[in-house]
């Protein structure tokens, strides 16, 4: 067993292996940086999704922003583990994500020393953000596992979302402050489809009811073809874009913390314009935003998403508040169908925290294979298949007849 931790400082603590050996946990420096890269190849041989950990400048700008905390372990100075906390203190929103560990170093609890350290900073001691959200992946139970042990609930599973060596499914783990969830701002207001997915959601983190409204959802195969998207990639112009149209309130879907769009899909007549982050390491891609003259929120979407499927994107998610229900309706009408359900997320505005629902549509044949997941990460993605075969195969087959 390892001896007791001790905190040397308010940012770090020490401890001691079971050899003698000094551990520290504590905020990265600049001079890690190349410590840090050589780290994360030799988990992931430079197949990790994240540029913030090869990107020289965007690692040193993380390392000294306050909307990071970038924790590593050193033992003897050298930098053997990593976890990267980054939060919006506006929304009262962080997310952590990034833990790895050099092999020699896995079995002794490195990563859940790191972020019950960071969360004791960040949500007990600072008390700076309201929730703390983890995506975990799944090739095997360990990281589940972790987020459990920290009392994380599970809240939902992205099919698909990465792409590292092979498909991977992401589950998503949530850990409220104290209170935060007895102070939502409002009932959620769903569609009656969702009424399974919420329960799901109800149950795991134990929730109050939600109240579910009738509707006729049916994803029909399109039309013709995708808008003709004129896409532009010139990321300081799509950001400032971005943001001169959101300051005058014409942009709609546009709350998605921790990503800025780099693409901008702007139809020939310039009446749709959506803005997206997009990975081109792997194909996945989110949605920053949109807006539209002329088209309604199904129309917008499924164009959107047919159009980014032929440009090689192969996962699209879009994250809508759980009172919008006709919005929720119409994007499920688009293919989109629920993958996570996050209570009292955003603390932006007078009431308290507000609820959002993760939507997700594949753009790529779904893969599961070599897949583990606890019980109630496993109800998501049974949901996940029923909805699945509601919208997009019993439709089918009942025309066929």
């Amino acid at each position: 067993m390892d001896s007791q931790a001790t905190t040397d400082s308010q940012t770090e603590m020490s401890f001691a292996l079971e050899d003698g050996r000094r551990m520290t946990i504590g905020p990265a420096r600049p001079d890690d940086a190349l410590q840090i890269r050589w780290l994360y190849h030799l988990i992931y041989g430079g197949s990790y999704p994240f540029s913030l950990v090869y990107n020289a400048e965007e690692c040193l700008r993380a390392i000294a922003s306050d909307k990071h905390l970038w924790l590593l372990s050193r033992c003897d100075g050298k930098v053997v583990g990593s976890v990267i906390f980054t939060i919006d203190r506006a929304i009262g929103l962080g997310k952590v994500f990034g833990a790895v560990v050099a092999e020699e170093f896995r079995g002794r609890d490195l990563t859940e020393r790191a972020m019950d350290f960071g969360l004791e900073l960040l949500m007990r001691r600072e008390r700076l953000v309201q929730s703390v959200y983890a995506t975990t992946r799944t090739i095997g139970l360990a990281p589940q596992r972790l987020t459990e042990k920290l009392d994380f609930k599970k809240l939902g599973v992205f099919p698909n979302v990465h792409k590292v060596n092979s498909a991977e499914t992401h589950t998503l783990a949530v850990l409220h402050a104290e209170g935060a969830l007895a102070r939502r701002a409002a009932t959620p207001r769903l569609p009656r489809l969702l009424e399974r997915f919420y329960a799901i959601a109800e149950r795991e983190a134990g929730l109050g009811p939600a109240e579910f409204v009738d509707g006729a959802v049916s994803w029909e195969p399109p039309h013709g073809p995708a808008l003709a998207f004129e896409t532009v990639t010139a990321a300081q112009f799509v950001l400032r874009r971005f943001h001169d149209v959101k300051s005058d309130g014409k942009l709609g879907l546009d709350f998605f913390p921790f990503q800025e769009p780099n693409l901008l899909l702007i139809s020939p007549d310039g009446k749709t314009e959506l803005y997206c982050y997009r990975s081109m390491k792997d194909g996945h891609c989110v949605l920053t935003g949109a807006r539209s003259e002329n088209l309604e929120t199904r129309e917008l979407l499924d164009h959107g998403a047919r159009f980014l499927e032929a440009a090689g994107v192969r996962y699209l998610e879009v994250l809508i508040e759980a009172t919008a229900t006709e919005q929720l309706r119409q994007a499920l009408c688009a293919g989109f169908l629920p993958s996570a359900y996050y209570p009292s997320m955003r603390w932006d505005t007078p009431g308290g925290g507000r609820d959002y629902v993760v939507l997700s549509r594949s753009l790529a044949m779904l893969d599961f294979h070599g897949i583990s997941l606890q019980t109630g990460y496993l109800d998501y993605l049974q949901e996940y298949f029923r909805l699945w075969r509601a919208l997009y195969v019993d439709v089918a087959l009942s025309g066929a007849r």
